[in-house]
């Protein structure tokens, strides 16, 4: 029986720097802004791994912590999407993140309309079952508004009352208080619903806790994304209905003493996504998974060891449905001229058109402008 597609956002807060995580390493620009410590390098033991690609004459490489995303890259199911980002120039976290979850400029903003744009696909597919939309975390993300959305760091977080011996007696009073409740009754049944699916599914009365999730291989311990990454392969594979998952991984603002720090969250990226792959099997054929970030950092490092706030960044599109294995878009170099405000990657690939790809071309929609209301189309062959 065929599923419905589904897309897992992974949005890696705080301006992750793309020019490390997929390098050109033999970029003389490149090799002149920055010490060692923040390039990949070309030979020795930390070498980065080799990307195939056609779209500029230069040594792209994954940082050596990504091995696993070059794995994906050569098995022909990631593609990369250069020097993408915003199309207005911001270095404010929260104005960046802001409008790449709003995803709306300029003449095609509503006046008032604060909805984010997977809320917008939400709307515009009405998907049915009994949990759509889900936020692996403490928040609802500003991509989400517009539309409802379970927010949990677990599913065990979705059951009413946690096993309590009050939890019926709180069901029961919530159905009965909004029952009449004009615009709250229908969300309030949903979520008493979603919390019955949930409990009557997973939950063991016996040891009053959600019993284990038999997952297709290891994540690593300790890794943070392990969890939140769980959450999502079992709500898929456990089918409740979910078309659209959102994870989010913090701590990429690296203005100081990067490498090490950058290290090991890609590392804790790498290694959480590949389990997560892995862990879906038959199932990958479902789902595509895009990672983001707000903006990327300059060019050049600074004297504390670290990059600051810069603007073009990498796009990251996992999925078989693609065709992977390529980067994609267009270069514009690190030369001095080709720089914008002459110290940062420029973007030249705006950020929508790849989710608009992504939802044209795996999630079925049928017009790109019902999320991206303005937005030129300008296809970039992810599919097809």
């Amino acid at each position: 029986m065929a599923r419905d597609p589904i897309l897992v956002v992974i949005f890696l807060r705080g301006g992750a720097d793309g020019l490390a995580l997929v390098s050109p390493t033999s970029d003389p620009d490149f090799i002149a802004a920055r010490p060692e410590a923040l390039r990949v390098l070309r030979a020795g033991d930390a070498a980065g791994r080799s990307i195939r690609q056609s779209i500029a004459d230069v040594d792209f490489r994954f940082h050596p912590a990504a091995a696993p995303l070059s794995e994906l890259y050569d098995a022909g199911d990631l593609s990369l999407i250069h020097a993408a980002g915003l199309p207005e120039a911001t270095r404010s976290h929260f104005d960046a993140e802001a409008r790449i979850e709003r995803g709306i400029f300029g003449t095609g903003q509503p006046p008032g309309d604060p909805s984010g744009w997977i809320g917008r696909w939400l709307q515009s597919a009405a998907p049915g079952g009994p949990m759509p939309a889900l936020a692996v975390g403490a928040m609802r993300p500003a991509s989400l508004i517009g539309a409802d959305a379970a927010v949990a760091e677990s599913l065990a977080d979705l059951v009413l009352g946690q096993g309590h011996w009050l939890s019926d007696l709180l069901r029961a009073r919530l159905a009965a208080g909004f029952g009449d409740h004009g615009p709250l009754a229908e969300p309030v049944q949903a979520l008493l619903g979603l919390s019955d699916l949930v409990r009557n599914r997973f939950w063991s009365p016996s040891d009053n806790a959600m019993r284990a999730y038999a997952q297709a291989g290891a994540y690593p311990e300790g890794n943070p994304v392990s969890g939140p990454l769980m959450t999502v392969a079992q709500s898929i594979k456990e089918d409740l209905g979910l078309r659209v998952a959102t994870v989010d991984v913090p701590g990429w603002d690296t203005h100081a003493g990067q490498a090490g720090q950058f290290d090991g969250l890609v590392g804790i990226l790498s290694q959480a996504l590949m389990a997560f792959w892995r862990d879906l099997g038959p199932l990958q054929q479902d789902v595509s998974v895009v990672v983001m970030s707000e903006f990327g950092r300059r060019l050049r490092s600074n004297t504390a060891g670290g990059t600051d706030h810069g603007r073009g960044n990498v796009m990251m599109v996992l999925g078989p449905q693609a065709r992977g294995g390529r980067m994609i878009g267009a270069w514009p170099g690190l030369a001095n001229e080709a720089l914008e405000e002459g110290a940062d990657l420029a973007v030249v690939t705006d950020f929508r058109q790849v989710l608009a790809e992504l939802l044209t071309g795996h999630m079925r929609l049928g017009d790109p402008l019902s999320v991206f209301p303005g937005l030129e189309a300008q296809p970039l062959g992810l599919w097809g």
